[in-house]
């Protein structure tokens, strides 16, 4: 039974919605689980996962304890956006299915409810043979899910028991589902007449859902992201206000706020059930963005952090035009944080810039102090982990060396390290911290002050803590002891 009362609990769905724009995610506040149970059932709840990357036996472990989660938790639905296979073997969809099966037999829930399948192939269910096919032609023949222009069709409806297009259409309890699959000529340009095909399938005056594994261009994560499409899902779905879309192939984490982007349209990162990324440019402690600036030449001096340890996903509720999304780390079993809550449509001006400017900087402990030693011939710098602000966490480190000399401050290099668990949950100690320097990115030598400030993800600094150093005495060799 729907509430729509005021008098319906502690808070009530119409008194909810009417103040949603205090707990929008632009104000940077959020609702917990006590808040969101007094609001009762949802009109629609499901889950979303993303980049499942099934390749062994056992891969599917962590699929089985999502679809475990979401079946407990009574949802309508689950999206998968893409790259279920990882390496594009028919065997590898299929344990995607048994897992399926196992906690939703026969597409029912506890109680019998019927639980929707809304899944969609990503770039590795496609290409994922593509190189095998010259090293083992024979395997690529019997597992290749898109060995031949007609299999992906008939593979799908083979392991998933239900019919393939490239566009579907699924309606859950009233709410409109569409989905894109990755295919071989990589486009989404077909969406723009698929929706006006099914235009009166869509009802305007709720959020309608849209899957596909890229990111549609320049929307969540911001135009730098890894993993954008051509930009035609963008051109198309910016006539739809009321469109929200899940899209995944980056693995960012749900940890980084910029995972919601609200303008014309909604778009959300669903991260990895997998790995989360680390494709970020000019962080000392990560690879590098293979599609992002490549201005940056030099080698780095520490090794890219793991984040393997990090699989996430997210549970949507539905409220009316109001959206509340749990986002949990599948390793751990915790909470990636208080549910963010979002407006469809946005209501004001929700831009990156203008939610930073609602944000708070994470900041050091008042007792906090960094460190600097010279270890196998370089200077380190360490440093405790900083302290969540108003739900406003670290993401990463800003470590400046400045030579101060004659009452000059000259800085000589500065860097950036990412907080090495940026993409876990966030917990009352954190992850200390540190940064490398080579001698040779110090060329003037004297009294030395190494500071390190913190960073939540938009950009947003705290006050620095400092560390002493004269690098005018000599450094020891890599080989050398050190006392």
């Amino acid at each position: 039974m729907k509430r729509d009362t005021a008098s319906s609990g502690a808070l009530s769905r119409r008194g909810f919605l009417g103040s949603a724009g205090a707990f929008s995610i632009l104000a940077g506040a959020r609702i917990s689980r006590a808040q969101a149970a007094a609001m009762g059932e949802p009109d629609i709840r499901f889950g979303v996962l993303s980049d499942v990357h099934l390749r062994t036996p056992g891969d599917e472990d962590t699929l089985l304890k999502a679809f475990e989660h979401f079946r407990d938790r009574g949802v309508d639905g689950v999206i998968i956006a893409g790259d279920i296979a990882d390496n594009g073997r028919i065997s590898q969809l299929q344990r995607c299915a048994d897992a399926w099966k196992s906690v939703f037999p026969g597409d029912k829930g506890l109680g019998g409810r019927h639980v929707e399948k809304l899944f969609v192939y990503g770039n590795h269910d496609i290409w994922g043979l593509y190189y095998a096919q010259k090293q083992d032609p024979e395997l690529a023949r019997k597992e290749g899910i898109a060995f031949t222009d007609e299999r992906p069709a008939q593979v799908w409806e083979e392991v998933f028991g239900e019919p393939y297009s490239d566009f579907w259409i699924k309606q859950v309890k009233g709410f409109t589902f569409v989905g894109g699959h990755w295919t071989k000529t990589d486009k989404f340009d077909g969406l723009e007449d698929f929706l006006k095909a099914h235009a009166g399938e869509i009802d305007c005056s709720k959020p309608f859902f849209y899957t596909q594994h890229p990111h549609p261009k320049d929307t969540c994560l911001g135009p730098w992201a890894w993993g954008r499409d051509n930009g035609a899902s963008t051109t198309t779905l910016s006539k739809y206000p009321n469109a929200v879309v899940f899209s995944g192939h980056s693995h960012y984490p749900l940890t980084d706020e910029r995972t919601v982007w609200q303008g014309a349209f909604t778009s959300i990162n669903t991260a990895s059930l997998r790995y989360c990324s680390h494709d970020l440019s000019l962080r000392e402690n990560l690879s590098g963005n293979s599609h992002g600036f490549q201005g940056e030449k030099r080698k780095h001096l520490m090794k890219s952090i793991e984040t393997s340890d990090g699989r996430h996903g997210m549970l949507v509720s539905v409220y009316g035009s109001l959206l509340a999304i749990e986002r949990r780390d599948f390793v751990s079993g915790k909470s990636l944080g208080d549910d963010w809550v979002l407006s469809v449509p946005c209501r004001d001006d929700q831009s990156f810039a203008a939610r930073a400017k609602k944000r708070s900087a994470p900041q050091f402990a008042a007792d906090a102090k960094a460190e600097v030693a010279v270890e196998n011939g370089l200077v380190a710098v360490r440093f405790p982990a900083a302290k969540t602000v108003k739900k406003c966490r670290v993401f990463e480190y800003e470590v400046t060396a400045t030579l101060v000399e004659d009452g000059v401050d000259l800085v000589q290099a500065q860097r950036r390290v990412v907080a090495n668990d940026f993409h876990l949950p966030d917990s009352p100690e954190g992850a200390p911290g540190s940064c490398l320097f080579s001698p040779d990115e110090l060329p003037i030598k004297g009294h030395t002050v190494f500071s390190v400030r913190p960073l939540e993800c938009f950009g947003l600094k705290g006050e620095p803590i400092s560390a002493e150093f004269d690098t005018s005495k000599p450094l020891p060799k890599p080989e050398e002891k050190q006392a």
